[in-house]
């Protein structure tokens, strides 16, 4: 994507709210609605520890006995994304969001989705979809994300305003200032891009995203030591 990266910290973040929401079935007897949800806290355990493909055969088994779990279609999604399948998250990630149109971190990660496979138009529609629910949980990186879906559709005015939200939620958001450089840089503003480069890069300098500001900075006329 030309040096931009999506940030999905923020879905990994979400995944603790998971535990607390997969609600019964109506329509499934009580011996599968448990076996189903035995196998999705198994699957919340292997994404715990970081274990995408037999998270990714328990959760095929939830939703197998169970497909009416928002929940089940949301981690289920997000780990399609972890194994770099956006196709097949999105498919997941739009059926939990019509189970359950409230479920304020799904439309973000449908989002997400979106942005991985360069649907930027539909990632900002997500995105704002998310921001619009009480019941969202991570407004830093639904903003940040949404900034650079912005970014991508030449939205500058308003991915600069979404950025700079982000960073007021969390001054320390890395990802937040390396894509508001990125802006900056579109804006033919260099001196601000610099130091929204070089604050990426002094937050964490051997991420993707400090080694990244430093290349940017390069091209700035900057040292990237």
């Amino acid at each position: 994507m030309g040096g931009e990266i999506v940030s999905t910290r923020g879905v990994a973040i979400a995944l603790g709210a998971l535990i607390l929401a997969a609600c019964a079935s109506t329509t499934v007897s009580e011996p599968d609605r448990l076996r189903a949800r035995a196998a999705y806290e198994r699957a919340l355990t292997h994404v715990g520890e970081r274990q995408p493909s037999p998270a990714l055969g328990a959760l095929k088994e939830a939703v197998s006995i169970d497909p009416t779990v928002a929940v089940y279609r949301d981690l289920l999604g997000l780990v399609y994304l972890e194994l770099g399948r956006p196709d097949l998250a999105i498919e997941e990630l739009r059926l939990a969001v019509e189970l359950d149109p409230k479920l304020a971190d799904a439309h973000f990660h449908l989002g997400t989705a979106y942005a991985e496979a360069a649907r930027w138009e539909e990632a900002v529609a997500s995105y704002r979809r998310a921001l619009a629910l009480p019941t969202l949980t991570i407004h830093d990186f639904v903003h940040q994300n949404l900034g650079l879906a912005l970014y991508h559709l030449k939205r500058y005015p308003e991915a600069e305003s979404s950025l700079r939200f982000a960073l007021s939620l969390d001054p320390k958001m890395q990802a937040a200032y390396y894509n508001l450089g990125l802006v900056l840089v579109a804006e033919k503003r260099p001196t601000e891009a610099r130091a929204a480069f070089q604050q990426a890069r002094q937050l964490a300098p051997d991420t993707p995203f400090g080694q990244a500001a430093g290349e940017r900075l390069k091209a700035l006329g900057e040292g990237g030591g």
